[in-house]
């Protein structure tokens, strides 16, 4: 049994499961503004704006987990350092992007967890 390959592939998962989520609840702000017709008011605006900025640092995340994990044109890396790096970077996308959607807690870095 692989054990490092194994903990690389829950890894991606969590960061999978991050992302889908946030895309998720971002799709809900922006449909909720537009129905309650406040999208069209400034504030409402403004939220719109920060909500298709946090839009655009997800799909960002999303082809970096298309990076590691090998599935597009560009093979994933193999150097921990690059590894590491990119995670750290999915990591800052994904504060940035919790920042601009509203969001008050931080969610643990998969990255910084225990036993890693």
């Amino acid at each position: 049994m692989d054990l490092q390959g194994a903990r690389h592939e829950r890894r991606l998962e969590m960061y999978r499961a991050r992302v889908t989520e946030r895309l998720r609840t971002n799709r809900t702000a922006v449909e909720t503004l537009y129905q309650g017709g406040t999208l069209f008011s400034p504030q409402g605006t403004r939220a719109g704006r920060a909500l298709l900025r946090a839009h655009q640092l997800l799909q960002r995340a999303s082809s970096l987990l298309e990076q590691l994990s090998g599935d597009g044109v560009v093979p994933a890396p193999r150097l921990p350092e690059r590894i590491d790096e990119l995670y750290r970077e999915m990591d800052t996308l994904l504060s940035r992007s919790d920042a601009l959607s509203g969001r008050n807690h931080r969610a643990a870095s998969v990255a910084r967890l225990p036993g890693r």
